[in-house]
């Protein structure tokens, strides 16, 4: 009796449990009797991120490392250089505990069930009273259940497109917000919590970070605001530096997916918002009036509408200063903080009028109304549960029956409750519940995502060729694009060659498109080897379905096998290129290609490119992009065997046209490279063609290093190019100076953060 009522006295309890009550609707909204199964989830994007922590687990982990190399996608990429660490790392430690699955899908959910809580400790370090930051908290709610966007980032229909890291990152960046303000304001022992609030919300979505570092500007003009926010920031950046330095040391070796930005203004002004903001601007207005710890969230709030129209706005109007190159950040990332700060704003300004309309009101109402508030409440949360095809009958029944116990638990408190607390509990049940009125299909995206693989219909057919892949000798496979191929969970589910096959086979394509130099040079394959292609980059030169040419790429990336799932591509693989059969996993067939080896010694001197470019303007001379000359070099089928080098030895001839590339024939005995082995973080091969350049075929970054020969140089497309100086040559990946100095940092960033805590 004591405990319920104080419930409605003036402790934290009632906030603790309306917070609570609105993660637990959104989490039945996703399905949760699927979340603890052991399956392997899939949908989107999410169905292919499966494999990087299962990499962290099995292969970085235990060498000491958070990030390496990977030979299973794009012929060799760096793992988790250009992706973010964190969530990874929170499954792998989960997976000591349940199976992988599980694990898997629980993490991808934490960053959407944290962010009640999340808005609502920042709305209470903005100073705003405790009804008005309970009623803000369900703003995480509305914000959540947006389905106007499904990939930016953020809401629940994003996160299940495979967007889980941004949803972490979304909720921290919230909590560094606010602890920086509190930090600043109030007390400088809570800046060493927002300095960990700041490098876990990097370690989780950089483009998050980038829009409250933003915010955190309009600090600096408080008082004391300048040292403690460098402070903050700096102390941040050195927790996370041993992965946050070599991702700036090594952005520049990033691809381009060369996304278009968005331009409709209908992307930032959906139908979702058109109610939200008659409430949302004049609250904004009010709550600045209050205080001014509101600016940083406003700052946040408004950053993605100013940006919006630059992409496309600015190459028009300064053309001679903007192009669109200078524009990598998709506009679309920044929309999610708009389209919450509205539902922020919009739900304070709903907090604001029920303490208004609380202090012209009786006091205290009777208990009877906090028992239709508790009905209603779990009524709904019943019917959201009954609403699941895939839920067991007992969890609806389960709900029902507590929230009829609640209910008649209300029956204990006093004849009277507070008015205010009465009023918030029920403005907060009208924002979480009418936010899920407008679900539609985020609650069957979630049976779709965490049902698994495994459960879908046609498993047989998927597994069936995994384990024909397995039974195979290891090698490379190409794989035929299609979106049919969703009917087992994803169009990406073949990525997980390597993952299901214990990497004995890699494939070609994989999720992380920015992290290889390879990603543009393999859907110029992938087209070439595909009946209905994807072509997802703009700009390149595609040859859909041209298979004589594809062999000669496949070739050049050191392709084995060559997996067909249409009809056309299957018939057009035997008896027009003449491809071997090996197997059928219908509907997919499995063929062999032409014999490949991953290290080949030149027929021909190879060039160095050297750009001769100039500025119109002045004359001088412009460095060129050696990828761009690299997608020239690829074009010319014909002329692969004349390699093209980003760097060399001075007595290598330089280019600066395809034109100028030599026709000098080097005298090679055949087949002069043996022993062969690649590992993630190790070549070696033997050779009897000792100064003779080798091509590598393995996607070029700068932290290989060769023993026993010069090198390694970027060749054309993207591999790497050694000239052996003894007859037995290793390549490792190694750490750098970028590495190095990162890991000292993070050491010095969290013993000061201990010494600070003891």
């Amino acid at each position: 009796m004591t405990t319920i009522r104080r419930v409605w006295g003036r402790g934290p309890l009632l906030p603790a449990l309306l917070i609570a009550g609105t993660s637990l609707i959104i989490l039945m909204v996703l399905n949760p009797w699927l979340l603890v199964s052991a399956t392997t989830p899939t949908g989107g994007d999410m169905g292919a991120h499966v494999y990087g922590p299962a990499f962290l687990r099995d292969t970085l982990l235990p060498e000491g490392r958070i990030m390496g190399w990977s030979n299973d996608w794009f012929a060799g990429f760096p793992a988790f250089y250009f992706y973010f660490p964190l969530p990874s790392l929170t499954i792998v430690a989960l997976d000591a505990l349940v199976p992988y699955g599980a694990a898997f899908k629980i993490v991808t959910v934490l960053g959407l069930l944290a962010l009640p809580l999340a808005v609502y400790f920042h709305a209470r370090a903005l100073l705003l009273g405790r009804t008005v930051a309970l009623v803000a908290s369900g703003a995480g709610a509305v914000f959540a259940f947006m389905e106007s966007f499904s990939i930016y980032g953020g809401n629940i229909a994003s996160t299940l497109a495979g967007e889980f890291s941004y949803s972490w990152s979304f909720s921290l960046s919230l909590v560094y917000l606010g602890l920086l303000i509190k930090g600043v304001r109030e007390h400088t022992r809570y800046l060493p919590w927002a300095a960990l609030a700041l490098a876990a919300t990097a370690l989780s979505h950089v483009l998050t970070t980038i829009v409250v570092v933003f915010a955190s500007l309009f600090v600096l003009g408080w008082r004391r605001g300048p040292g403690r926010t460098v402070l903050t920031w700096g102390w941040g950046f050195a927790i996370a530096a041993v992965w946050a330095l070599p991702l700036i040391a090594r952005i520049g070796l990033s691809s381009d997916m060369a996304w278009t930005p968005l331009d409709g203004w209908n992307e930032v002004f959906p139908v979702e918002l058109w109610v939200l903001l008659p409430v949302a601007i004049p609250a904004a207005v009010w709550a600045l009036r209050r205080t001014s710890r509101v600016a940083p969230m406003i700052g946040a709030t408004l950053l993605p509408l100013i940006y919006f129209p630059l992409p496309n706005l600015m190459p028009q109007v300064l053309p001679e200063l903007f192009t669109e190159e200078r524009w990598k950040l998709w506009n679309g990332r920044l929309l999610p903080y708009w389209y919450f700060g509205v539902a922020f704003f919009a739900a304070i300004g709903l907090g604001a009028a029920v303490v208004w309309l609380a202090r012209r009101l009786p006091a205290r109402v009777t208990r009877y109304a906090g028992t239709a508030v508790v009905v209603l409440a779990f009524a709904t949360a019943a019917g959201l549960a009954a609403d699941s095809a895939e839920a067991p009958e007992w969890v609806w029944l389960a709900v029902a029956l507590i929230g009829l116990g609640a209910a008649a638990l209300t029956l204990l408190l006093p004849s009277e409750i507070d008015t205010r607390r009465f009023l918030a509990t029920t403005a907060v049940a009208v924002v979480v519940l009418g936010a899920t009125a407008g679900v539609t299909f985020v609650d069957g995206w979630a049976r779709w995502n965490y049902e698994g693989y495994e459960a879908k219909d046609p498993w047989p057919e998927y597994q069936s060729l995994m384990t024909t892949l397995d039974e195979l000798p290891p090698g490379r496979v190409m794989w035929e694009s299609s979106s049919e191929l969703n009917r087992y969970g994803t169009p990406m589910s073949p990525m997980l060659i390597p993952y299901w096959t214990e990497g004995s086979h890699q494939s070609m394509e994989g999720l992380y498109f920015e992290s290889s130099l390879t990603t543009p040079f393999h859907f110029i394959n992938h087209s070439e080897m595909s009946y209905q292609p994807s072509n997802p980059v703009p700009g390149l030169q595609y040859h859909t379905f041209d298979m004589e040419r594809g062999l000669d790429h496949m070739d050049l990336y050191g392709v084995s096998y060559y997996v067909s799932f249409t009809p056309e591509a299957a018939e057009k693989a035997e008896e027009e290129v003449g491809l071997e059969r090996l197997a059928t996993a219908a509907p997919f067939g499995v063929f062999a290609l032409p014999e490949t080896r991953l290290v080949v010694a030149a027929t021909h001197q190879p060039s160095v490119y050297e750009p001769a470019s100039a500025d119109p303007a002045s004359g001088e001379a412009v460095p060129g992009e050696f990828h761009d000359f690299a997608l020239e070099w690829y074009e010319d089928i014909d002329q692969m065997h004349r390699w093209v080098v980003a760097d060399g030895p001075d007595d290598w001839p330089r280019i600066s046209t395809l034109a100028e590339r030599p026709d000098t024939a080097l005298s090679v005995a055949e087949n002069p490279v043996s022993d062969i082995e690649v590992d993630h973080h190790r070549i070696t091969f033997q050779t009897g063609a000792i100064g003779v350049p080798h091509l590598v075929k393995v996607s070029y970054f700068p932290n290989w290093t060769a023993t026993g020969a010069e090198g390694p140089y970027r060749a054309a497309p993207s591999l790497m190019v050694v000239v052996p100086t003894d007859d037995q040559v290793v390549l490792e990946f190694r750490n750098t100076w970028a590495e190095n100095v990162g890991l000292l940092l993070t050491l010095v960033g969290v013993v000061a953060l201990v010494v600070w805590i003891v």
